[in-house]
């Protein structure tokens, strides 16, 4: 009887033993199959976060490297007394329109430059695409009949490679902007860059059966990322047989934390006034999406002009170029 009461006083006690032991169990079994999850989820998250702000830093420093660029060549390009917008309207040659109406211009071959002497030539161009909007953007140059210049970089994957072969299909021009834009690979030396150049326009020759020949450098020709001479990448280039082309109008659609639709639409339809040839700079970037907004606004607002006419970039275009240039002989 002395033993089954030992037995009886001890059973409450090893209970709590085996109570205590299973929270333990239990709390480690939790500890090591669900705290890893959730700390993947929170550094998955935290990944997510600091990838997508240097994106945006990135995107920011590309701006202000090609606001740069830009700035400098406009400050050796246009005398001190021609500064202010109405001294420079009253500066830009008068073009004049030929015999050619309205149809005349569509049927026209897109390609032959010739044949638009006397308009005003105005080139829209995005760089950086594809993008999540770059279907939006040709969606709407379809829209209202424009062709295009598109300086892409290299995406790989299915949807990509039909946005680079809807670019071509549409007659839109297909430029080079590097293969990745990370300016300190492409910009090393000269053998990094033309092995970069290389590689983009063999696989964009390999998805749209089309070789680009022309080039835009990331940041601009004159950009201050390049620890290397400008002139080395230029050389090569013209080496290879292809031309590059700055720009001389620019959306800044490009600065970081986003533009209104409305600031895009009045910096380019105050600019392009100014020249007898425009080559518009704008970006296709899935963060941009005033650009696409302010596209249709800006084409009418073209369109609208009785002496202008929309193209593609090609050779036979006059290269705006911040960089001097050796020409062939």
């Amino acid at each position: 009887m002395v033993e089954n009461t030992n037995q009886t006083a001890k059973s409450p006690k090893r209970q709590k033993r085996v109570k205590r032991l299973k929270k333990i169990i239990v709390g480690t079994f939790l500890t090591v199959t669900i705290l890893p999850t959730v700390l993947s989820i929170f550094f998955g998250i935290s990944r997510a976060h600091y990838k997508a702000a240097l994106k945006e830093k990135t995107e920011e420093l590309n701006y202000y490297l090609e606001l740069g660029s830009e700035a400098e060549f406009f400050e050796e390009q246009i005398p001190e007394a021609l500064t202010d917008d109405a001294a420079v309207s009253e500066a830009a040659p008068t073009v004049r329109r030929e015999n050619l109406t309205d149809d005349d211009i569509k049927n026209l071959s897109l390609s032959d430059e010739e044949l638009y002497e006397g308009y005003r030539k105005i080139y829209l161009t995005f760089d950086d695409g594809p993008s999540s909007n770059t279907d939006a953007i040709l969606d709407i140059l379809k829209e209202y009949d424009v062709k295009a210049t598109f300086f892409v970089v290299q995406h790989e994957g299915r949807n990509f490679e039909r946005l680079y072969r809807r670019i071509v299909d549409e007659g839109h021009s297909l430029g080079m902007h590097s293969c990745t834009h990370v300016y300190s690979d492409l910009y090393s030396d000269r053998d990094a860059f033309m092995e970069d150049t290389t590689r983009l326009r063999n696989f964009l020759y390999l998805v749209t059966g089309t070789e680009s020949d022309i080039y835009r450098f990331p940041g601009g020709s004159t950009n201050r990322a390049s620890a290397t001479d400008m002139h080395e990448f230029a050389d090569a280039l013209r080496e290879d047989g292809i031309v590059f082309f700055d720009w001389n109008v620019s959306s800044r659609d490009a600065t970081a934390g986003g533009v209104s639709r409305d600031a895009i639409i009045n910096n380019v339809t105050r600019e392009i006034g100014k020249h007898t040839e425009s080559i518009v700079l704008f970006h296709d970037l899935g963060s941009k999406t005033t650009t696409v907004e302010a596209l249709p606004a800006v084409i009418e607002y073209i369109q609208a002009m009785d002496d202008a006419v929309l193209l593609p970039i090609t050779r036979e275009t006059d290269p705006i170029q911040f960089l001097s240039v050796k020409e062939d002989n």
